[in-house]
């Protein structure tokens, strides 16, 4: 092209665009008489002469607007502006969002990511082999209220947005839908968002709740490595020991934790010279506890190390046959139970099949399933009722009926079985009191839990408020003492457990639960300037009948004595039938003052129905529960 012939201006190009064509609308409504003035009317505002630029209008409503197409199938909107403002609500909210999505949040406003975590050893089972305990803890901080300043920028914020919001919006528009909408919508922008936690300056702050992560277990009905049901299945033992059982061969090839136990019973086999299980039969049901101790010696010896708690259930915990008589080891002449698969009998022996594992059946299932769900989810943690109650639930007599009073219902047997092991232990100590009468025109009430362990008086602290304060409506304040020198082996931080309050309904009628930790033997403690007179002292599950203790020294005597001088209601619970007549004897030998036997040894109504394995009198019940049998003196 020339240049000299002079500047060729280049025409503009019309682009095809959503704008383009509604200029080309307004002007066509401009040039035509019978159009409507209204939709382009801008009422002497400037921002609504923008949106009709920038928005399509009229009654060419936009397909990706539902709340205009709703509102105009239904006939609702009538007043163009209404439309217009509707238009301007979105399109604010969506800058809005847009302005928040560019902004890189600073370090300082982000949420800790970071966990506390405790790891805890696994209590040695010991001769006894009492207490299968939880192997790993878990502690998480957790923030309850925002920083001030936040809450402040968000306050700023909406108030802006409704600033704007109040500019733009038409005056006058009576009770049409549309200013019902603007109506509402100003009282979800004004309207706090709902919460438990009434917000202030003094509640920012943390606290620490303690939840233990529970071990591994074995169990020969189970895969050795994906803990799937061997019940319906092809059970495989291990090639090596035969001990262990799985799936399928590739399961037992995969399992590499095996392998050093698998390897160190092998040896102990050859060394001995025959089969870990042979002739068993000839034992006495003590003899049978003691040599199954031997044995875990011996492999410990092998592998220069103790054995894990999972690893020593291979050895405390056989497939054999349940005939004391009998103990046959051999796998391919047993039969499993259809019920359990936990239990093994003779094929060939009818009569081996006695008939006390009919009632232990069910247990074997329920444990067995608990397995199962923490292979697969982790701890079980049941819901947990809310309610307070108005007046003593002085007809309820047992767990059942008191999660009835409460309204609460829980079908699933695991659910339930996990919620009595959480309820056990403030349930049995409101029992225990209101066989002693001491319910009655009591507003601050002090327990004393003897030989306390974390994980299980002090797990889900919460539970004494649950199951002891809104059940007592007299009791303003509860003190919870856990005492025991075996309370903190993971030098948990007390003074942040402390932290945990009660519900908004307690806090809002002055009701709280104070809870002290004491990390000492108990008669020791009575001495201290920290000791608070108790309402009630708790024996939970201590085993007083055994000689010894903590450090391998019987310390129970002088605790008894102790505990009885302070002349207030105590009660005793073990793990078994077989352990609470031999406690109650400790107890009476040890009193150097009558005692007045409220209850003898009898079955706890409150007991966890959890179960736990039993070593201990495995030949008279193959499982234990918390609280099982109790005592209550006087």
């Amino acid at each position: 092209m020339n240049q000299s012939a002079g500047v060729h201006k280049k025409k503009p190009r019309i682009r095809n665009r959503q704008r383009n064509k509604i200029n080309q609308v307004q002007q066509d409504h401009a040039e035509s008489p019978d159009a409507p003035d209204a939709p382009f009317k801008s009422n002497g505002s400037q921002a609504a002469t923008v949106i009709q630029s920038e928005l399509p209008v009229g009654n060419h409503l936009p397909n990706g607007n539902p709340l205009l197409e709703l509102l105009s199938r239904n006939g609702e909107v009538e007043n163009p502006q209404e439309i217009d403002t509707i238009r301007l609500i979105q399109q604010l909210l969506r800058r809005k969002l847009l302005a928040k999505n560019s902004v890189v949040p600073s370090s300082e406003n982000k949420p800790p990511t970071d966990q506390v975590k405790i790891v805890t050893q696994p209590k040695e089972i010991k001769s006894e082999e009492k207490k299968p305990k939880i192997s790993t803890a878990s502690v998480t901080p957790k923030t309850k209220t925002e920083s001030k300043a936040s809450v402040l920028s968000k306050e700023e914020e909406i108030n802006d947005l409704l600033k704007c919001l109040g500019s733009k919006l038409p005056k006058g528009a009576g009770e049409s839908p549309a200013a019902a909408l603007f109506s509402n919508l100003g009282k979800l922008f004004s309207q706090a968002p709902p919460s438990d936690v009434e917000s202030s300056d003094e509640e920012v702050e943390e606290y620490v709740e303690y939840i233990y992560k529970p071990r591994q277990y074995f169990m020969a009905s189970l895969c050795n490595f994906c803990k799937s049901d061997l019940c319906a299945q092809n059970r495989i033992p291990c090639s090596r020991c035969g001990l262990s059982y799985y799936c399928s061969s590739g399961h037992m090839k995969d399992d590499q934790e095996h392998r050093q136990l698998c390897y160190a019973l092998r040896q102990t086999v050859d060394r001995n010279g025959h089969e870990m299980f042979y002739k068993c039969g000839d034992f006495s049901d003590e003899q049978f506890r003691s040599y199954r101790i031997v044995c875990i010696r011996q492999v410990e010896k092998e592998m220069n190390r103790q054995l894990t708690a999972t690893e020593r259930e291979l050895l405390l915990f056989p497939l054999i046959c349940a005939e004391s008589k009998c103990r046959e080891h051999r796998f391919k002449r047993l039969s499993m139970c259809g019920g359990c698969g936990e239990v093994a009998f003779c094929k060939d022996k009818l009569e081996h099949r006695g008939k006390e594992h009919a009632k232990w059946c069910g247990s074997y299932q329920i444990f067995k399933a608990f397995i199962m769900f923490q292979e697969k989810f982790g701890r079980m943690e049941p819901s947990l009722p809310n309610k307070i109650l108005r007046e003593l639930p002085m007809t309820c007599s047992n767990t059942r009926q008191m999660m009835k009073k409460l309204n609460f219902n829980v079908t699933n047997e695991c659910e339930y079985a996990a919620l009595t092991q959480v309820s056990t232990g403030p349930l049995t100590a409101w029992f225990a009191l209101k066989l002693c009468e001491r319910l009655r025109n009591c507003e601050e009430m002090t327990l004393h839990l003897i030989g306390a362990e974390i994980e299980f008086e002090a797990d889900m602290l919460q539970k004494w408020e649950l199951f002891l304060l809104h059940i007592t409506p007299t009791v303003k304040t509860l003190n919870v003492v856990f005492v025991g020198p075996e309370l903190n082996p993971n030098n948990i931080s007390f003074e942040q457990l402390k932290k945990i309050k009660c519900c908004r309904s307690c806090r809002k009628a002055q009701r709280t639960v104070n809870y002290h930790f004491e990390n000492s033997l108990y008669h020791n403690y009575c001495g201290e300037a920290s000791f608070l007179k108790p309402n009630l002292i708790c024996f939970f599950n201590c085993g007083l009948y055994r000689s010894t203790g903590f450090a391998l020294e019987d310390t129970w005597p002088e605790t008894i004595q102790a505990a009885l001088n302070l002349n207030c209601p105590i009660v005793v619970t073990s793990y078994t039938k077989y352990e609470a007549p031999l406690d109650m004897v400790q107890f009476i030998n040890q009193s150097n003052r009558h005692l007045n036997v409220v209850m003898p040894p009898t079955v706890n109504p409150f007991t966890s129905e959890k179960p736990e394995r039993n070593f201990i009198s495995d030949n008279e019940a193959p499982f234990m529960f918390k609280n099982f049998y109790c005592f209550v003196v006087d």
